[in-house]
């Protein structure tokens, strides 16, 4: 089983990330009169209900206090009897309490108390505060109903989080987990700490009991017996408009399935060998660039697939490649609350905007580097665009599907694959 205590290098490998979707931050001490202070315990318990509930309202987390915003470790100022009453807070300042795990952590001579964060089955309330919900490294209201309704659907067609009855743990690539896993925080663990700890495996009397996001990242491989359409596909239209026979021209340029973590890395090879390049004026100088920012696509095709519906397993996530611009589609509609209106507004704002389908597929592509957690992946690539002088992204959600178109604003000579 997990043990519940980090080691001081994974701790150190936390601090250093910094804080995002599914880690905050915050410190102990009273600053406002210049000298350092202990805060009010009132205060700081404050301060504990509300990022709790915040993370427990969207996808759990960890919330680290002693800690100051730019992950320095500065501990608090509380005896041994008063840390009784602090770490009780979630049990007894939140509507319905939230079970965190907690732990007493020392580094650097300065003691951190940690709280694991699950996800709430319903919306958490504080008591006369309101509903908070993070987003990013940000704290947002939500209203009750529109936090129990995405939980409600999440429990309804929750597809990653499904225990599969047939599946074994010899089913998994332990192997490629470990592999992958490595790169999250605390990826020195054993293979089945690693997975038990994402949420991935559970223990059952007997054995373990595997989910469809294991089976999804993890699963050996022929695995489409778990999920027949999971992968995805690149296809090249020669022109701007897809056409049939008898004048066909889709070609298409290949495909990959199963499993997630190494189909995201062959899915990128694959797009980057359609991205053209060739040599625009910078200045006074030609550079050789590439027809769409590298961060656009990646982040593109990485949402696609972390943010998908997998409960539909016909269709797959598609890239188009046309003369003018590249689709990435996938399936599923958008997110309450990231509704088209939402995006946008958030992106006219600065604001992020952070729903996701499958939070645990999510943290672990996340915490393994892929992805970025920080509510900000669209707004991102609307901005790489802009700086490279290309046109807008446009946002198309579709007879149950999702699509972000990038434009490459006319015609390139081809120096690359086609």
């Amino acid at each position: 089983m997990m043990s519940p205590r980090f080691t001081d290098a994974e701790l150190r490998e936390i601090l250093a990330r910094g804080e995002g979707q599914f880690v905050e931050f915050k410190s102990a001490w009273d600053r406002s009169s210049g000298d350092r202070r202990a805060l009010k315990r009132r205060h700081i318990r404050d301060k504990i209900a509300v990022s709790v509930a915040a993370l427990a309202n969207v996808d759990g987390g960890l919330l680290l206090l002693g800690v100051e915003d730019g992950g320095e470790p500065s501990g608090h100022g509380y005896p041994d009897e008063a840390l009784e009453d602090v770490l009780a807070v979630p049990a007894r300042r939140l509507r319905p309490a939230v079970s965190c795990r907690t732990e007493r952590l020392t580094i650097d001579g300065e003691e951190i108390l940690a709280f694991q964060v699950p996800i709430a089955a319903e919306a958490v309330m504080i008591e006369g505060n309101g509903f908070p919900c993070r987003v990013g490294n940000q704290i947002v209201r939500e209203p009750q109903e529109v936090i129990n309704a995405r939980k409600q659907a999440y429990r309804r067609v929750g597809y990653e989080q499904q225990y599969r009855p047939q599946a074994r743990i010899e089913h998994l690539d332990l192997q490629l987990a470990a592999s992958f896993l490595r790169k999250t925080p605390v990826g020195e663990r054993p293979v089945l700490e690693l997975l038990e700890y994402y949420g991935l495996i559970e223990k059952d009397i007997r054995d373990w009991r595997v989910t469809n996001a294991a089976l999804l990242l993890f699963a050996r491989r022929p695995a489409v017996r778990w999920h027949p359409k999971a992968g995805l596909r690149v296809f090249r239209v020669n022109g701007t408009e897809r056409r049939y026979e008898p004048d066909r021209n889709v070609t298409q340029i290949g495909r990959v399935c199963l499993p997630l973590a190494r189909a995201l890395e062959e899915g990128k090879g694959m797009v980057r060998s359609q991205v053209r390049r060739t040599e625009r004026l910078r200045g006074l100088f030609f550079e050789d660039t590439p027809e769409y920012p590298e961060f656009a696509w990646q982040e593109a095709l990485v949402n696609a697939v972390g943010h998908r519906d997998y409960q539909d397993t016909t269709r797959e996530t598609e890239i188009w490649f046309c003369t003018d611009r590249v689709e990435i589609a996938n399936p599923g509609e958008l997110v309450p609350p990231a509704t088209l209106e939402a995006l946008f507004e958030g992106l006219r704002r600065g604001r992020p905007i952070h729903a996701s389908r499958n939070p645990i597929l999510v943290r672990v592509l996340a915490d393994a580097g892929v992805m970025r957690d920080e509510g900000e992946g669209v707004a991102r690539i609307f901005r790489e665009m802009t700086l490279n002088s290309l046109s807008r992204p446009t946002i198309t959600p579709d007879a149950g599907s999702f699509t972000i178109t990038l434009y490459n604003n006319g015609p390139h000579e081809t120096s690359g694959s086609d």
